[in-house]
């Protein structure tokens, strides 16, 4: 029987209904649930593989009102399944169990909970879902919110935004009646804004706690961790975990298991295998670890001792390629101009421009560097702002009739979090002057005192030293380990 036809037979024969309701619910079973309205509504296999079971059983218990404390984390890699289990399914599935369930779900966008309303609308709206389930009926068709005939409510927003009137759970309830259910708090990106860190979790003891209509409604928390003070870390510490007597149950499901034993593998070989879980760890260590392997550690304290760095006498003669990075001043920011001359897969920082100076001074500065280092390349970090400055640098290098290729770059990742991914291969492999001049020994006393995951420092040279690496890896120029 295709699938079709399988739709066919539930909504046509009330005896098969009944025979799927009583196969979903007794005993409770939420993976049953999710693998069957995958084909009957999606019309593709549910893709298993064991953590989605330790998921659900941990989820059943919720449902069941048997777990101990109805407060459950669970930390798990990015597109691990995590959403549609414990956001979509769950809800669906809440409500076919009790109609009159009241649900609060939280994310980090308005557009995130929105799509997943959509998604479990689908599956309340569908035929099969009418025919298994037909105590529960929808009474409304707007976006952001769910309602039933018989009372029951999901109410989804962002995670900071409006809140106030609605709640979930119900007041003395014995049973499921809902839940709040928070998917990823905040968005990756704002990992390293202590403000935006302390607003969530403002939020969460000033306003999302009071929410709950009963003691015992259950709240479920899912997501990657993304920081050691994270919403997830926040929870963890001021509220504890069962083990330690307090109210948190804590799934962690790391993407490499056993990592570094020989036991090491994959958490779902068949979303991303081991190899390629390594490749990623490779190009974001800090990331990988914390949002991957759901283990962030502290990240303050100085990345670049002065006991690590290399020092040369000379620079090297006959070097394999030369190039020139610039950061110019932002703000009350220095200009950095350094020329890296590349001999062997090392790294040797010569000439460095290092100023507060305005642009008239440096330019003539920088098309000099140009011109006695013979660079092959000159990168110019460059936003809209500084267009004028690398197009005057540009044509004037053009009318000396210098052969250097320059260009303009305009990076948006995270630069605290780029500076941390290639600073041991900068510690392993550059070299710097033991005979530098006044601007050459400010540049580095800088790169000795900055702390790593830090914003608003003197990073203007460690900036460009990383952005210089960046550049020569990714051109192959030296390796990338």
């Amino acid at each position: 029987m295709n699938t079709n036809e399988k739709i066919q037979s539930i909504t046509e024969n009330s005896e098969l209904s009944e025979y799927f309701k009583i196969y979903l619910t007794n005993p409770i079973n939420l993976l049953h649930f999710t693998e069957f309205f995958f084909e009957t509504v999606k019309k593709q296999s549910f893709s298993y593989n064991w953590h989605h079971g330790v998921i659900c059983d941990k989820l059943n218990e919720i449902l069941n009102y048997t777990h101990k404390t109805n407060h459950l984390i669970i930390n798990i890699p990015p597109r691990f399944t995590k959403t549609e289990l414990a956001v979509i399914n769950f809800i669906a599935f809440g409500f076919a169990l009790n109609p009159n369930s009241e649900f609060m779900h939280f994310s980090s966008s308005d557009a995130l909970v929105t799509r997943n309303t959509t998604f479990i609308r689908q599956i309340m709206e569908s035929d099969v879902y009418k025919s298994v389930f037909p105590q529960c009926t929808l009474s409304n068709n707007a976006k952001g919110s769910i309602t039933t005939t018989k009372g029951g409510v999901l109410y989804a927003a962002p995670f900071l935004g409006q809140i106030t009137g609605f709640g979930c759970g119900k007041f003395g309830s014995d049973s499921f009646a809902g839940a709040m259910i928070i998917d990823d708090a905040m968005k990756t990106q704002d990992a390293l804004s202590e403000t935006i860190r302390e607003k969530v979790n403002f939020t969460w003891a000033n306003t999302l706690i009071s929410r709950k209509n009963d003691q015992r409604t259950p709240v479920i928390v899912i997501g990657q961790r993304i920081h050691e003070k994270d919403f997830c870390g926040f929870l963890i510490e001021e509220e504890g975990t069962i083990e330690n007597g307090g109210k948190w149950d804590v799934i962690t499901m790391p993407a490499i298991i056993d990592e570094g034993l020989q036991t090491e593998r994959s958490l779902w070989e068949n979303r991303i295998s081991l190899e390629n879980l390594k490749i990623q760890r490779e190009l974001d260590k800090w990331v990988f670890e914390t949002q991957y392997q759901q283990n962030p550690k502290p990240i303050e304290g100085l990345l670049f001792h002065e006991s690590t760095t290399k020092y040369y006498d000379e620079l090297p003669s006959n070097p394999d390629y030369i190039h020139i990075q610039i950061d110019p001043a932002d703000g009350g920011d220095f200009t950095c101009s350094a020329v890296y001359y590349i001999k062997d897969e090392k790294v040797f920082v010569g000439n460095v421009i290092y100023t507060k100076d305005n642009t008239d001074a440096v330019v003539p500065r920088i098309l000099d560097q140009i011109k006695l280092s013979e660079a092959a390349t000159c990168l110019i970090e460059s936003n809209s702002a500084w267009i004028l400055f690398t197009r005057s640098i540009r044509e004037k290098a053009a009318e000396e009739g210098l052969s250097t290729q320059i260009r303009a770059i305009n990076n948006n990742t995270n630069k605290e979090v780029r500076i941390l991914n290639h600073a041991p291969f900068i510690i392993r492999n550059f070299y710097y002057s033991n005979n530098g001049n006044t601007e050459y020994q400010l540049y580095l006393k800088h790169k000795h005192s900055y702390l790593k995951m830090v914003k608003d420092q003197k990073d203007d040279g460690v900036d460009c030293d990383n952005s210089a690496c960046e550049y020569l890896k990714r051109n192959g120029i030296i390796p990338k380990m």
